[in-house]
Formats: C-alpha cells, structure tokens, sequence
C-alpha cells in the first residue's frame, strides 16, 4: 500500500516538474520571440499548445507575431523612404527637439548650414551661428500645430575669410505636436535667384522706360517748338529737324537691341552655325572701326598670334560680328585720346581664345558681376553722351552662351579693361582619300 503510494506520488511530482519545466520554455520561446520582433526580426510560430491562460497567451503570440513585424516592416520602409525623400529636397529641412537639439537634417541642410552626421544630438545654436535662424526656430515654438511660421531671412556666407556670398532664405517652421511642441521642423529654400531676378526685373521695367522716355521727351519738345513758332523760322527749323531725326534713329537702334535680346533670351533660332573662320571676321571688325578709333586719337591694335584661316569655330558670321563690334565699341568709348585698345588671339586646345583690352576709364569691382545686365551702366551720364543703349553687354553674353562659349572680364579703374572671350574650335574631318 504504502509502496504503490509512494509511486504515485512520486509519478505526480514528475508530472508536476514536467508541467512546470514545458510551461517555463514556452514563456522563454515566448520571450524569445519578443525579442526577435524588437531587433525587427521574424519570430518563429510557437508549436506548444499548453492550456489554460499560457495557451491562449501562445494562441495570441502566433496569431499577433506576424502581423506585428509586418507593420514593423512597413514602417521601416515608410522611414527609409522619407529619408530618401527628404534627402533628395533642394530645400533644407531641418528638425529639432523641445530642447533645440537637432534631430534630423537632410544633405541640403548639411551643405548650407555646414552638418554632418556627428551634429545630431547637438545644440541648434550651437551648430547654425544665425541668430536669425534662431528667432525662426523660437517664432516656431510659441506657435501650435498645425500653425505655421513664415518668414525671410539673410545667411551670411560661412566662409568669412572668403567673403561667401550672403543668401537669401524663405523659411517656414511647423511645430509638432504637443502642449508644448515636442519638437519643430524648418524648411528652408533658398530664394537668392528669385529675389535677384526681380531686381533685374525691377530695373528692366525703370530703366526701359527711362530710355524710351528720354528721346521721345526730346522728339516731342522740338516737334512742339516746330509747331509753336520754329516751322517758318530757317535759321532753326532745319537743325530741329535734325535732332528729332537723331533721337528717332536713337529708339531705332534701342528697339532693334531689344528685340535682338528678347529673340535670344527665348531661344529663337535666327543663326545659322556653321564651321566658320574666325581671323577674317575679327579683322573687318576691327577695320570698320579704324578710323573711328584714329579720329579719337587712339591706337586700335590686332594681334593674330598663331591662328590663321585654317583655325574654324562653330558660329555664324553676323553673330560673330555682332560679339566684337560690341566690344571694340565699348573699348573706343571709354577710352581717352593717346589711349589703346588692343585685340590679341591665342589657341587653346579645345577653344580660340580672343582678349579685347583697352587702357580706358576702367570698371568699378562693386560693378562688375552686373555689367552683362539689361540696361546697366556703370557711368549713366556718360553712356547716354555717347549714344550707347545699354543692351550691347547682354546681347554679347547671349551670343557667346548660344556658340556655348565663354566670356569674363577684368578691370582695373584708371587702368583699363579687358574681356576675354572663349569659343569652341570647330574640328573637320579632312575629306576621304585625303593624307592626314
């Protein structure tokens, strides 16, 4: 009796162990499998089926495993691809805490404000040295979401030694959610192009219509006095006539530029290039203005160097001619008797180089990256004596853009200017049969 007591309660307490062991892996599976789902992993189904609550805690596992590392999946690729997107935005999206630490920045907020991925975690203030941007960054906070701050600003170049250029910033900051926000995020585009375009577009209208006005102000005053008491008077009637046949050709030519400039500014195909030699036109340039350069008392000078007939570019003559009459033009204008202006060729390897220097006047520093705009003049007065419209520059930029070529320029007040001019080479094929 005692015996066969003893068995069954020894038989029960394994039973017992054997429960408890089976019941303590399936927590550990389960825990597992925890695990795997946190690190983003795939769990594997659980295959015991105890009873009770444990089995219907397996029961829930298996069936929410799945799905829970599907959503996990999901929300990864949702994240990745917001990085993706951000990081492909020419504009500079940057995120902080309610601390003002940086959470995120995109490759575009790295290039403008200077980041790079140790600069997460860190002080905003600390990182983008703008007070400006913090006033954004503050003016963004006292808002709440789903309120917008909208705002303009300046960011000096960071450079300072180089003297960056100063950029012009649109901003607009959006607070997280939260009470307060627990975070912001800024997006900032730079608008430096746009505000400059308006500007040029600003003095394009002013300055067009001050050139337009100025000699039709002149045609109506002499054709007034004509009108009033000059008609019948032959000691002026004659010379009045004169002047408004003058300012008439002056809007001629202004109008002709004009249209010149918008034809190539849209692109409008009205050259035919072709392969062209460059020397010979240079020259009849320069002979056209000769004795216009001798009776100002100035020494117009053309140096070929090693460039002959056979050196050809991809250009149409009249366009060619258009670009050096400008500027040989330009060179006579402002400069003084006992001066020079000189035209020099040089041949690189893949373009001819052409330098048009004078001894004149010289350009102001502050002047020159706008000299190449419509209507610019750097001495007003002076260029309106001389009868220039203020439209050659452009249309000399157009021309050698439109031969995809180059064009810069160097001066020095009081010593003289000199632009430099690059155009492509042109390089035929020697016909078949021929020795090369």
């Amino acid at each position: 009796m005692f015996y066969v007591a003893g068995v069954l309660i020894s038989a029960m307490a394994v039973a017992v162990v054997a429960i408890g062991w089976r019941r303590a892996r399936t927590l550990g599976e389960i825990a597992r499998g925890l695990e795997m789902l946190a690190e983003g992993r795939r769990s594997r189904q659980l295959l015991a089926r105890p009873g009770g609550s444990l089995g219907k805690l397996v029961r829930v596992f298996n069936a929410s495993s799945l799905e829970v590392h599907e959503r996990l999946t999901r929300f990864e690729e949702d994240r990745q691809q917001l990085r993706v997107v951000l990081g492909a935005m020419a504009e500079a999206v940057v995120a902080v805490d309610a601390r003002r630490r940086l959470l995120f920045a995109n490759a575009s907020a790295d290039a403008l404000f200077g980041l790079d991925a140790t600069s997460v975690g860190r002080l905003a203030p600390e990182l983008i040295r703008s007070p400006q941007v913090q006033n954004a960054v503050e003016a963004t906070f006292r808002l709440a979401h789903p309120n917008a701050y909208q705002g303009e600003l300046a960011l000096p170049g960071r450079d300072a030694p180089l003297r960056g250029p100063t950029r012009v910033l649109a901003v607009r900051g959006t607070p997280l959610p939260g009470h307060p926000p627990s975070g912001a995020v800024l997006v900032f585009h730079d608008v430096t192009d746009l505000r400059r375009l308006e500007r040029m577009r600003q003095d394009f209208v002013a300055n067009a219509s001050h050139e337009l006005k100025t000699p039709l102000a002149s045609i109506k005053a002499y054709a007034e006095t004509l009108l009033d008491w000059a008609l019948n008077d032959d000691a002026v009637n004659r010379r009045f006539l004169e002047r408004i046949d003058e300012q008439v050709d002056r809007l001629n030519v202004l109008i002709l530029d004009m249209l010149s400039l918008a034809r190539l500014e849209s692109s409008q195909a009205f050259f035919e290039h072709g392969p062209l030699s460059l020397i010979p036109v240079i020259e009849r340039c320069v002979e056209a203005h000769r004795d216009r350069a001798a009776a100002g008392g100035l020494a117009l000078v053309f140096d070929a160097g090693s460039l002959d007939g056979d050196i050809l570019i991809l250009a149409d003559e009249e366009a060619i001619r258009q670009i050096f009459d400008n500027l040989i033009d330009n060179a006579i204008k402002y400069t003084a008797e006992d001066g020079e202006v000189k035209l020099v060729c040089s041949l690189a390897p893949t373009a001819v180089v052409v330098e048009v220097s004078d001894t004149g006047i010289g350009i102001p520093r502050d002047d020159l990256p706008r000299i190449f705009e419509r209507f610019y003049r750097v001495d007003k007065a002076r260029s309106r004596e001389l009868g220039g419209t203020g439209l050659g520059l452009a249309i000399v930029k157009h021309l050698v853009s439109s031969l995809r070529g180059q064009i810069t320029v160097t001066s020095r007040p009081g010593v003289g200017t000199r632009f430099t001019v690059q155009l492509p080479r042109a390089f035929v094929p020697a016909p078949r049969g021929q020795n090369s």
